[in-house]
């Protein structure tokens, strides 16, 4: 039993325990409410029930080669990042995040996401300035087409800007 449990097979029985509870839950909807939610959910379960017996064989089978093999093999990784720069770089990501939502905050959703898509091209992906005003345009196209024909309304921020970039 001990060899089952990893973060892995845990994560794969929470994704199960969750698609299960949208197929439940969702059975209670009317007909049309009921039909996305339903379906997604029931589609994802299957997948998820899969990928549960995927993992559990895995784990299984890796615990055998394990048991057969010598034991002398050195199981190791050349990493030679120190953890001062792990930290450093995960709290940059993190303020990322942080500048991206004070900036959803003051000039809206779609001018803010197109900002932040082309800044992570040129600034994080090194990309061309081509490619990265190529993205944050094609960006800001597919949330200005996603917000006209499925009626949405992003948010928008304090600064007040006209249709397609409010």
């Amino acid at each position: 039993m001990k060899k089952w449990l990893s973060v892995k097979n845990g994560f794969a029985i929470f994704l199960v325990v969750w698609f299960a509870y949208g197929v439940w839950e969702s059975i209670n909807y009317a007909y049309l409410a009921k039909v996305f939610p339903f379906y997604v959910s029931l589609v994802l379960l299957v997948f998820a029930v899969v990928n549960i017996v995927l993992e559990m064989r895995k784990t299984v089978n890796q615990a055998i080669d394990l048991e057969e093999s010598s034991m002398t093999s050195d199981v190791s990784v050349q990493w030679n990042m120190p953890m001062a720069d792990v930290w450093k770089r995960f709290a940059f990501f993190i303020s990322l995040i942080l500048v991206l939502y004070g900036a959803i905050y003051f000039i809206g959703y779609p001018v803010a996401m197109s900002v932040f898509i082309g800044l992570f091209y040129s600034r994080i992906a090194k990309a061309s300035l081509k490619v990265s005003a190529t993205a944050g345009l094609s960006g800001f196209g597919f949330l200005t087409l996603a917000s006209k024909v499925l009626g949405m309304d992003w948010p928008k921020g304090l600064i007040q800007l006209p249709w397609p970039f409010g």
